[in-house]
């Protein structure tokens, strides 16, 4: 199923890549995940920015609006001028000249990129909602090209090749991957040709485009199955248990299954 907009599926119940990120640390992690606040942080708002002025530029006019800059709001007429502004554009997000300034740069950074490597936009910000073997599932893409890529956009404080594989796994990007892929498939019946994450950093404006190799996709399968696993698990049984309760052994190769010493 197709999800019309944001808010239709920000209210819709089904596990999600950032869910499952939540869900494998442990399924109480992924309870309060589900009851966070949800109001946009800064960085959250300039990224959905940058994301639009990317993807749906057509859009961002009416979404987004800069303040003006020299207004004194603790005096008569900048409060008016204030007040003008904010009539002329109710239900934007209203963003700083500065952050205005960072959208512009990075989107245009960003637009260069996808141009620079053919990519020509056939769906974009597009959301789906399906069934993966009794499990709800659902993403929200934001690029699908002609030639059948999935693209997501990243922006980054590194976007070496260093720098990114350590967000990779931080962030667990190749979860995201296959999560993306996963969705994907199961609603349009359609294999895509690869997945992408195209790279603009921040500072710099420096781009780049990077492929997940065949050992971090293996290991997003099988986080993937786990989260899963545990999801439908837990939703069954109405439980959603924090760590375990027994004496762990951690070591420099587990974080688990090493054995203890024996001080006896």
């Amino acid at each position: 199923m197709q999800i019309p907009d944001r808010k239709t599926y920000d209210q819709t119940a089904a596990l999600n890549y950032s869910g499952a990120k939540s869900l494998l640390i442990s399924p109480l992690h992924y309870r309060a995940y589900l009851a966070q606040d949800r109001e946009p942080t800064p960085a959250l708002t300039l990224g959905s920015a940058i994301h639009c002025a990317v993807l749906q530029p057509d859009l961002y006019g009416s979404l987004y609006a800069t303040a003006p800059e020299g207004i004194d709001r603790r005096t008569t007429a900048g409060k008016e001028a204030w007040a003008t502004f904010s009539t002329l554009n109710a239900g934007k997000t209203i963003l700083k000249a500065e952050e205005a300034l960072v959208v512009d740069q990075m989107s245009v950074a960003a637009r260069e990129l996808l141009a620079r490597h053919k990519v020509t936009i056939a769906r974009a910000e597009v959301m789906y909602a399906v069934d993966y073997c009794g499990c709800p599932l659902k993403s929200a893409i934001d690029l699908i090209s002609e030639d059948g890529y999935i693209w997501d956009l990243k922006t980054c404080q590194d976007a070496s090749p260093k720098g990114f594989l350590a967000a990779v796994r931080s962030f667990r990007y190749n979860l995201q991957q296959h999560f993306y892929r996963t969705v994907y498939e199961i609603e349009t019946k359609e294999r895509p040709r690869g997945f992408r994450f195209a790279c603009v950093e921040k500072e710099t404006m420096a781009t780049a485009v990077y492929e997940l190799g065949p050992e971090l996709t293996s290991y997003a399968v099988a986080d993937f199955e786990k989260a899963v696993t545990l999801y439908k698990s837990c939703a069954a049984l109405g439980e959603w248990p924090g760590y375990p309760d027994e004496i762990q052994t951690l070591d420099l190769t587990s974080t688990s299954a090493a054995t203890p010493i024996n001080f006896a």
